[in-house]
């Protein structure tokens, strides 16, 4: 089926990828910062603040999954979009130790001035002088449209022309000074890999994960940090730290919760055989959709430790093991319980066995490991057994879902 998306949701999603980019590619920059001290802040000042070595470094980060971005130039939208938020920013920086970075993911037009902003002291008087000629050429066809009755052109450049312009010509060159351009930076899906390859003093078979782990902690950071929960600068020791604490929980076989906070994908699939086990009993949607989200998450948490180590698959088996038992006595009094021949009654019954499973049973069972303290492991892994028929709700659910005897 296709389906057409209206300009709205194209710029919600570009805009949280745009996000989504600014704070991933944070982290990776600083932890390739040589200063131990450094720390960074996303949305602060600018998309990145990065505090390195006594400087603060503003930037701007302009994202892309185009196959072929548009080049940047001199008339580039990214380019004076960027400028009207660094033009409105000098007033309230100290310029002796603040620089600026436009970073993007497109690659520099060939022969363009903007190439000079690239090498470090190089001479930009030719850039400063072509920026003015461009801005007073955007000004100058806004005005020739306007006395022509004709619509406005440069709507997303004039902003920036119009605040490039108001500078003094000494400002305009000291902001020129302070400016690097790094064109054909890396897209927001090679990140964790480039982290990844970087974590050389690790043992090769940890990298991936600790690359994985430390992004959904550097997430969950941000977002602390956005609540005011924590510093809003995150520090480069902090990534430090937490990597040899990752390192230390892989290496000693502790397990390690990685998705209670996450939620699957708007759509997903699950296995038929769970609804069907929810339907058994008359399950409302409410109950269904917790069950299938708990399912995902358990499914994909017990997936990630099986792959890390055999020693926390034997860890699963074994809690499954558990889970069955607990599981056996609850639906054996809801069998005895049953009235025979009364489907209301069995159903009510099973209902009651899927409603411990959601409610009650993380309490009752214990956790798998002092480390997981989330309900959705002991909810999801009694989902997952439930499609295998190792365990089900409705006093009947063997016979009625074909599952063989030995099955239950």
């Amino acid at each position: 089926m296709n389906v057409k998306l209206g300009n709205s949701v194209h710029d919600a999603t570009a805009s949280a990828l745009g996000f989504r980019y600014q704070e991933r590619f944070a982290l990776l920059e600083l932890f390739d910062t040589k200063d131990d001290d450094a720390a960074v802040a996303i949305e602060a000042l600018d998309d990145v603040q990065l505090t390195a070595n006594g400087t603060d470094i503003l930037e701007q980060l302009k994202h892309s999954f185009a196959k072929q971005p548009t080049a940047i130039d001199i008339k580039s939208t990214n380019l004076w979009t960027t400028l009207r938020i660094w033009a409105n920013l000098l007033p309230s920086v100290d310029l002796s130790s603040t620089s600026f970075a436009l970073i993007t993911v497109a690659p520099l037009s060939q022969g363009s001035l903007l190439e000079c902003l690239q090498a470090i002291g190089s001479d930009r008087s030719g850039l400063q002088s072509a920026l003015v000629s461009e801005a007073q050429s955007v000004l100058e066809e806004v005005k020739a449209a306007e006395l022509a009755g004709k619509s406005k052109p440069h709507a997303k450049r004039l902003p920036g022309a119009k605040a490039y312009l108001s500078l003094s010509d000494k400002k305009r060159e000291e902001l020129l000074s302070k400016i690097a351009l790094r064109s054909d930076a890396p897209r927001i899906d090679e990140l964790e890999k480039m982290l990844a390859n970087r974590l050389d003093t690790y043992p090769a078979p940890q990298r991936e994960t600790l690359s994985r782990k430390t992004y959904e902690w550097w997430d969950r950071q941000v977002l602390l940090s956005f609540e005011n929960k924590r510093d809003r600068f995150i520090a480069r020791y902090e990534i430090l730290e937490q990597l040899s604490e990752t390192s230390a929980m892989l290496h000693s076989e502790t397990l390690m919760d990685s998705f209670s906070s996450k939620q699957p994908p708007a759509v997903f699939h699950s296995n038929e055989m769970l609804a069907k086990q929810c339907e058994l009993v008359g399950a409302q949607p409410a109950m269904l959709r917790r069950a299938r989200i708990s399912e995902w998450q358990a499914r994909n948490q017990r997936s990630e430790w099986s792959t890390e180590a055999p020693s926390k698959h034997s860890k699963i088996v074994a809690y499954d093991e558990a889970l069955v038992l607990e599981w056996e006595y609850l639906h054996e009094t809801a069998c005895e319980k049953m009235i025979v021949g009364d489907e209301i009654s069995k159903k009510s019954e099973g209902l009651i066995v899927l409603k411990w499973v959601l409610e009650n049973a993380a309490a009752e069972v214990g956790s798998i490991e002092s480390t997981i303290t989330s309900p959705f492991y002991v909810r999801g892994s009694y989902q997952v057994l439930s499609i295998q028929g190792r365990v089900g709700w409705h006093p009947e659910y063997v016979d009625r879902l074909g599952f063989k005897k030995d099955d239950g």
